[in-house]
Formats: C-alpha cells, sequence, structure tokens
C-alpha cells in the first residue's frame, strides 16, 4: 500500500507552507494550515457563525418499543434557531434518546430526509444500544440544487452568494455542529462519545462537519467518495469533472478548476481526513461501490495516518499479508479494523447505508 501511495505523488501532509516539518507541536498550527488548503480549493470558506444559537420549540412523547408497553426512548421534534445580524434562521431536527441509559453516547446524522432514501434515522432499536440521535434533514436548511438564494443562505449572505463562499456541503456540516452544540448545552450527554455521521453526500458532510468542529469525538463516513473519504489521484469511478458537473454547489467554483486534472489540486483526501485527527475517525466502504472507490477511501486511511502518528497516536493499525507479498494487504469483505484512531470497515454490496453500517457506527462510537 506504500508503495502504491509514493505513485500517486500525494501533496505533502507533514510539510508547513515554508517547507519546514510537522512536529507534534505544530500540529495545530498545520491543521490551520490543511483547514485553509480545504476552504481554498474545495469546500469554500466557512460562513458566518451566529451571534446566538437557542431552542427555539420543542414538543415529543414517550415511545414504548417493548412487549410490555414500558417507554424505553423519548422521541422529540425540536426547532433550533440562529441569529444573526443579518437576520433569523431556524430549522428542525428529530430527536431519539433512550430513557434507561444516563449520560448516552450522541449521534448527529443527516441525509435527504428523515426517512426513505440516504434516511437520516437509524433502523428501529438503534438507540437501545445507548446511543441518542439528533437527525437533520437538509432539505430543511437549504436546497440541494442551485443557486444560494434559500433557507439558511439568505441569511447569510445577504448580498448574495460568491464563488469562494462556503459550498452547501459546509452550510449543511455546520449546521450538524449547531444541532451538537445545542444538545451539549444540556448536560445530559456523554461529551467523549459525540459523533457525526452520513451516507453518499451526506458521508462528505459528516466528513467536513467533523473535520472543522473539534466537538465531534467521533466521526463516520459512509461511502462518501469524491470530495469525502476517497483519494482522487488514480481513483476509478466518479471525477472531479463528474462531481462538479452534476454537483458543483457542493463546492466552491476553485474546485471545478481542478477538473481533469486532479495531480494539480494541492491537497487530497487525506487532508480531510488528518483535519480529524487527533480525534477519531471511521471509513466505511462497500466493496461493489466501484463510483466511490473502496481501495482509494482505504488507501486514504493510510495516507491520513502520520497525523496521528506524529501526535502519539495509533493512527491506522492495517493487517500484514500472509506469504512475501511486499506491504500490508487490502480489507476483505466483512472486515473491520479498529485497533487505532483511524477505523476502517468493508462490507458486501454497494452504495448505501444498511444496517450492518449502522451497527459498525454503533460499535465505534461505543467501543472506540
Amino acid at each position: 500500500m506504500e508503495q502504491k501511495l509514493k505513485y500517486l505523488s500525494l501533496p505533502e501532509l507533514l510539510k508547513h507552507p515554508d517547507g519546514s516539518p510537522v512536529t507534534g507541536e505544530t500540529w495545530p498550527k498545520r491543521r490551520g494550515e490543511v483547514l485553509y488548503d480545504l476552504q481554498q480549493y474545495a469546500y469554500g470558506f466557512l460562513p458566518p457563525e451566529p451571534l446566538t444559537v437557542r431552542e427555539k420549540a420543542r414538543v415529543g412523547y414517550d415511545s414504548g418499543w417493548a412487549m410490555d408497553g414500558k417507554a424505553h426512548t423519548r422521541v422529540e421534534l425540536i426547532e433550533l434557531e440562529l441569529i444573526y445580524p443579518s437576520g433569523i434562521f431556524s430549522f428542525p431536527f428529530k430527536l431519539i434518546k433512550p430513557l434507561d441509559v444516563e449520560k448516552p453516547a450522541l449521534l448527529i446524522t443527516i441525509g435527504m430526509s428523515l426517512d426513505g432514501i440516504f434516511a437520516a434515522l437509524p433502523p428501529e432499536g438503534f438507540v437501545q444500544n445507548g446511543i441518542a440521535v439528533a437527525a437533520l434533514s437538509t432539505n430543511d436548511i437549504t436546497a440541494d440544487a442551485p443557486p444560494f438564494d434559500d433557507g439558511i443562505c439568505r441569511v447569510l449572505w445577504p448580498e448574495g452568494h460568491g464563488g469562494a463562499d462556503a459550498g452547501k456541503l459546509l452550510i449543511w456540516g455546520r449546521c450538524m455542529g449547531y444541532v451538537k452544540d445545542l444538545l451539549l448545552a444540556s448536560g445530559e450527554y456523554d461529551e467523549t462519545r459525540v459523533g457525526c455521521v452520513g451516507c453518499s453526500r451526506f458521508g462528505k458532510t459528516a466528513m467536513v462537519a467533523g473535520a472543522f468542529d473539534e466537538g465531534f469525538t467521533h466521526v463516520i463516513s459512509v461511502c462518501s467518495g469524491t470530495g469525502g473519504a476517497s483519494l482522487l489521484r488514480g481513483k476509478i469511478g466518479e471525477t472531479i469533472e463528474n462531481i462538479t458537473g452534476n454537483y458543483g454547489y457542493w463546492f466552491n467554483d476553485a474546485f471545478k478548476t481542478y477538473a481533469g486534472n486532479e495531480d494539480g489540486l494541492p491537497l487530497d483526501a487525506h487532508f480531510l481526513a488528518a483535519a480529524v485527527a487527533p480525534r477519531k475517525l471511521l471509513i466505511c466502504s462497500a466493496y461493489e461501490d466501484f463510483w466511490c472507490d473502496p481501495f482509494h477511501e482505504y488507501l486514504t486511511c493510510i495516507a491520513a495516518s502520520p497525523a496521528w502518528e506524529i501526535q502519539g497516536y495509533k493512527g491506522f493499525i492495517y493487517p500484514d499479508p500472509k506469504g512475501q507479498a511486499p506491504g500490508p494487504r487490502y480489507a476483505k469483505i466483512g472486515e473491520t479494523m479498529f485497533e487505532g484512531e483511524i477505523c476502517y470497515s468493508l462490507r458486501a454490496g454497494g452504495h448505501g447505508m444498511p444496517p450492518e453500517d449502522w451497527e459498525v457506527t454503533s460499535r465505534f462510537l461505543l467501543e472506540r
């Protein structure tokens, strides 16, 4: 694997712009430089922060999933309000939490809707593992479509959105952070186990949310591919040209200028992954998800690992091959690698987030 990475000639992660080497002591500075590059070349510059994040309204009920009718969960619909100098914006999210767990772990999820395709809600019974789930729908924030003239965008950029401003992945990701901040302020959750997760375009969103917000202790990407967990250099399937041709509004204008020239991009997916360090990162891949390229998602784990190692953490621990073949082997179907701060899972099948991915997500948040 290391030999493969050498052939890809990835941008150097452990060098400052002046060429000096990064050390454990200078990693916070390097992380800031990485975040700046991610904004400049891919995701756009962060939107303005609200003056206030507060709860506007809440309704809910206790739910009984057991035969005896005992209430095991609390289900609530909460309206979150963001106050900016330019105006006020609010959006709803759904919270499901176990009633019989003191200070449960907290997982912020995002999807196209609460139910249906790329749903933000996990399978029924998931919270009984001891995890509270807050689920957002992107359509309640800003449409998954151009331009930037609806929802929160009207408040963020009242005079118009510019080509260097945040794309929709970063806008959605920051809203995941605001939900997290509101819930943690109550003191009801385990602040050492706070995760963000999504699948496909929302897997990209979760990675971006976790990269920019250190309040997330566990970051989970599922089948996020291009613009998410997959290295772009040498990648099969979706390219920068494909993704910006169809979904350019997820990114800034600079990203599309590297269509057909992935090797010229001053960063790659290992920068996004490394921005999570030294917190915990899980990348979930699917064996037949060729558009995302699970092999290049695996390579990202290896390429980003030095950001953890330089700070004294394990990074990505992967198995040695059998026999005389040089370098570590690729993951096997059904295998999870949970020994380091970077974790990886490969399942059978194609694009999506079936119950297997939710089960791995639960294990990661509770056991790592």
